[in-house]
């Protein structure tokens, strides 16, 4: 079902009338079971209507959660402009949102905000590229470009029979990784278990420059298996790049993967926004009835000021109450550090894989030893001490099986497989 705002008659506004359209379709979407399409291209509630038009917006939102919560799928475009009344209705109300490219779209039109003294600035707060830079869209696109990603939209998000997961050509075991050599003043390591890294050394080669990305793996496996639709912002003001939310297949499974993803050869340092991000693309893969992936990576928070004002804290109690509360199945892949709070936040799963040089620990090794002993020298005690590696976490139930990368996808599409009939 498509509803369109039509700027070119009463440049798209809100009048009782059009209310009555709207929740005639969305609720006919509804009860066929249809997904919902709106492009909004409107100024907002209808002045000439005064408080008849206004009230009808409580009716266009509760339209909007009834087909979401029939866990149906809702996809918005704001083209230009899109403001006031239908931005703060439906417009802000679908699980992914596009904006036109240059589109002005703001709750309170520029040349009003002027005449009453208070000027819109920047300026670009109130264009697509300003809002996706700020957390408030998933993508910018011209017009001529909606047709094939709405087609996307709807190929990732429709139910189909999943394909049988692949099976690994052997039975996975833990590669060795090649042994990097010890720090000064590192003590003795000890033993390695199957052939896999423990204590320090999962640490130091988790750590190794060129070290494959697992996240690229399964990013890879989703786009061999079809589109890919990203999903960007906390819809706060606020983007984290380090966070990689996206819906595709795997193993002809809908997946909503969140991965921690590092820049270049900087590790994914996650922020308050990065976890808020990820808990509303787990509530869009609740509402929709798709598993949740996480891919784990990461060597801690970002440290500052900016995020115990944030609530970051607040943000990993809430990232993992959120994940441990899924009804969808879950997979969580320890890809490599497991650094604190951003490492468990999204650690909650139904099935626990590990590779095996990971590491899971409250706080880096570094940051142990200082706690510890007032300086980093210890870290690699701290490591032996707690036993933080892969092998060792399997040993002690937290982790479910620890599998090679090469495996890896197939040991997701499996774990997937044997928990889609199970409550």
């Amino acid at each position: 079902m498509v509803v369109w705002c039509d700027f070119e008659v009463a440049a798209g506004t809100l009048s009782p009338a059009a209310a009555d359209r709207f929740v005639e379709l969305v609720n006919h979407a509804t009860d066929a079971g249809l997904p919902l399409i709106g492009v909004a291209n409107s100024g907002g509630v209808r002045m000439q209507e005064g408080p008849r038009a206004f009230v009808r917006m409580i009716d266009l939102v509760s339209a909007v959660r009834r087909h979401r919560s029939a866990g149906l799928a809702f996809i918005a475009y704001l083209a230009d402009p899109t403001t006031g009344g239908i931005l703060a209705s439906w417009g802000s109300l679908a699980q992914i949102t596009a904006g036109e490219p240059g589109a002005l779209i703001g709750f309170t039109g520029p040349r009003v905000a002027a005449g009453l003294g208070a000027p819109i600035d920047p300026p670009d707060v109130q264009t697509a590229e300003g809002l996706l830079a700020r957390g408030q869209l998933d993508a910018v696109l011209p017009r001529p470009q909606l047709a094939t990603w709405l087609g996307d939209v709807l190929a990732v998000l429709s139910p189909s029979q999943p394909a049988q997961p692949a099976q690994p050509s052997q039975p996975a075991q833990p590669s060795q990784p090649s042994q990097p050599s010890q720090p000064a003043q590192t003590p003795d390591m000890p033993s390695t278990r199957s052939g896999a890294p423990i204590g320090w050394h999962a640490v130091v080669a988790s750590r190794a420059p060129g070290r494959l990305r697992v996240v690229d793996l399964v990013e890879t496996s989703m786009r061999d298996a079809g589109p890919v639709i990203e999903l960007s912002g906390d819809r706060l003001g606020r983007h984290d790049s380090a966070v990689w939310c996206a819906l595709g297949r795997l193993g002809g499974h809908r997946v909503l993967v969140i991965a921690h993803r590092g820049l270049g050869h900087r590790p994914s340092r996650p922020t308050a926004a990065g976890l808020r991000t990820a808990r509303r693309a787990m509530s869009i893969a609740e509402e929709l009835g798709i598993a949740v992936v996480t891919v784990i990576d990461t060597p801690g928070p970002v440290i500052d000021a900016q995020q115990e004002t944030e609530g970051f804290a607040g943000e990993v109690a809430r990232s993992i109450d959120t994940m441990s509360s899924l009804s969808v199945p879950s997979v969580a892949v320890l890809a490599g550090q497991g650094g604190g709070g951003p490492a468990l936040a999204w650690f909650a799963a139904d099935t626990r894989l590990a590779v095996p040089d990971a590491w899971l620990a409250p706080i880096s090794p570094e940051a142990g030893s200082l706690i510890v002993y007032r300086d980093t020298n210890q870290a690699a005690e701290i490591a032996n001490l707690q036993e933080v590696s892969s092998t060792e976490l399997q040993r002690d139930g937290i982790v479910h099986n620890v599998v090679d990368p090469a495996d890896l996808v197939a040991a997701i599409e499996r774990a997937l497989a044997g928990t889609l009939d199970q409550p």
